[in-house]
C-alpha cells in the first residue's frame, strides 16, 4: 500500500544494535552484481518506503544493514518538468536538487540508490488510471517509450539491482486500469521490452498481487490472480503485501461469501510462484493499524473493522511480536523455499497527510523499528535466523 492511491476509495490494504552487540554497517549483503546477473548468497532485507523512514531506520543503529532500499515513482510523469515522477533526476540525467513529496514522505529514486551506501533499489512503480484515464492503452500503443527509456537511464546510475514492482498491487481494486488483465498485461510488457531493448540488465521484474481481503469485499468476490500473469519471460518474481495477521477476518458482514484470510491470499501467491518456478518477494509488509511508539492498535478501516483509529487497545511488546512479527518470520521460515526477500515498510505512517487524519485511507499507525528497542532487537534476530538457515 503506497504512495499514489486513490483517496475516493478506502484502502487497506500499516536504540539497539544488530544483535550480538554489530552494527549496521558490519552486517553482511546478501546479493552480489555480476555483469548483470543476479546471484543470491542468502535472503533480502530492503526497507522502505521514504527518504525519511530509511533516514530515521539508517541513522538509528536499530537493526540490520538492509540489503536494499524502497522507492515509488508516477510513470506517467518520469519525465514532466519539475516533478519527474518522484525519480530525482531530470530529462538529461542531471540530479534534482529537491525531493518530491505526495502527502507520503520525501522521496527521490536517485538518493535512495546513491546516499546510503546500499547497493539495490526495489522500486513501486505506479501505472494505474486513477489520475491518468486512458494511461495503460497509451502504454501499450508506445505512447509512453519516452518514460520507459527515462527508467532506463536511472537504472544505468544504479550500482546493484533494480526490482521493479511494475503496476503494483495488480488486483488491488483501488488502483482503477489494472481491472482490464489483458490491457495490463500488455502495458507491463512494453515496459519490460523497451527497458531490455535499452540493455537495462541489472533491472529484475516483480509481479506484485496485493493478498488482501478488502479487495475482496470490494470486488464483492474471489479473482484468479493468474489472469494477470504476463508470461514466465517477464516474471523475476511473485509478489504480495502482508499487512495483518495473516488468519485475521473482517468483522464487517459480508453478502453472499466469506473473504479469504490474508494468509489463504497469500498462499496462493506462493502457489502461483512454485507453479512458475519463481522466488517471491513480501514486497510490502507493515504492521497495519498498530503503533510501536505508543504500543497500540486500533480499527483500520469501515469495510474491515470499523471507524479508523477507534477502538483504541494497549498492547505489550509481546502481544504485537506474537500478534504480527512472529506470524511473519513463521510464514517466511515454513516457506524459505520460495520466499527469497522480504521489504519492511519503516514509517511514522500518522503522521504523514495521505495516511493520517482524517484518514481517508484508513488507520496505519506507526511501524518505525527504531522507536522501539526491544522490538527492534527481535526483529534483528528473527531476520538474522532466517538470513542464516539454508
Amino acid at each position: 500500500m503506497s504512495h499514489r492511491r486513490k483517496r475516493a476509495a478506502t484502502a487497506i490494504a500499516a536504540a539497539l544494535v544488530f544483535a550480538a552487540g554489530c552494527s549496521p554497517d558490519d552486517a553482511p549483503d546478501s546479493s552480489d552484481v555480476v555483469a548483470g546477473q543476479r546471484q543470491t548468497t542468502g535472503k533480502l532485507l530492503i526497507v522502505g518506503q521514504d527518504l525519511g523512514a530509511v533516514r530515521g531506520y539508517m541513522s538509528s543503529n536499530c537493526c540490520p544493514k538492509p540489503d536494499g532500499l524502497t522507492a515509488y515513482l508516477d510513470f506517467y510523469d518520469l519525465l514532466k518538468p519539475g516533478d519527474f515522477g518522484g525519480l530525482g533526476i531530470d530529462a538529461a540525467g542531471d540530479q534534482l536538487d529537491f525531493e518530491l513529496s505526495w502527502g507520503a514522505g520525501p522521496n527521490s529514486a536517485f538518493l535512495t540508490a546513491t546516499a546510503f551506501g546500499v547497493s539495490d533499489i526495489a522500486i513501486g512503480l505506479s501505472i494505474t488510471e486513477n489520475e491518468h484515464p486512458g494511461g495503460l492503452q497509451r502504454i501499450v500503443d508506445g505512447k509512453h517509450d519516452g518514460e520507459i527509456r527515462q527508467l532506463a537511464k536511472f537504472a544505468a546510475v544504479v550500482e546493484g539491482r533494480v526490482y521493479l514492482r511494475i503496476g503494483y498491487e495488480f488486483d488491488g481494486a483501488w488502483n482503477h486500469g489494472y481491472w482490464n488483465p489483458d490491457l495490463y498485461i500488455g502495458a507491463y510488457r512494453r515496459i519490460v521490452d523497451v527497458l531490455r531493448e535499452q540493455g537495462a540488465d541489472n533491472v529484475e521484474y516483480v509481479l506484485q498481487a496485493s493478498a488482501a481481503g478488502v479487495d475482496e469485499i470490494i470486488d464483492g468476490g474471489h479473482e484468479d490472480i493468474s489472469k494477470w500473469y504476463p508470461g514466465d519471460e517477464y516474471v523475476d518474481w511473485l509478489g504480495l503485501s502482508w499487512f495483518m495477521n495473516p488468519d485475521e477476518r473482517s468483522i464487517v458482514p459480508q453478502a453472499n461469501f466469506t473473504p479469504l484470510s490474508p494468509g489463504e491470499l497469500s498462499d496462493e501467491v506462493l502457489q502461483l510462484a512454485r507453479e512458475k518456478g519463481k522466488p517471491v518477494m513480501i514486497a510490502e509488509a507493515s504492521p497495519q493499524a498498530m503503533d510501536l511508539r505508543e504500543n497500540f492498535t486500533a480499527n483500520h478501516s469501515p469495510l474491515w473493522d470499523g471507524e479508523p483509529a477507534t477502538n483504541r487497545q494497549a498492547m505489550s511488546n509481546e502481544e504485537i511480536w506474537d500478534y504480527w512479527f512472529a506470524p511473519l518470520f513463521a510464514y517466511m521460515a515454513d516457506n524459505r523455499d520460495v520466499i527469497d526477500a522480504l521489504a519492511y515498510i519503516n514509517v511514522d505512517w500518522d503522521s504523514q497527510p495521505m495516511w493520517g487524519p482524517p484518514y481517508e485511507n484508513g488507520f496505519w499507525g506507526d511501524s518505525r523499528l527504531e522507536t522501539n528497542p526491544e522490538l527492534a532487537r527481535r526483529f534483528n534476530e528473527a531476520v538474522t535466523a532466517w538470513k542464516s538457515q539454508q
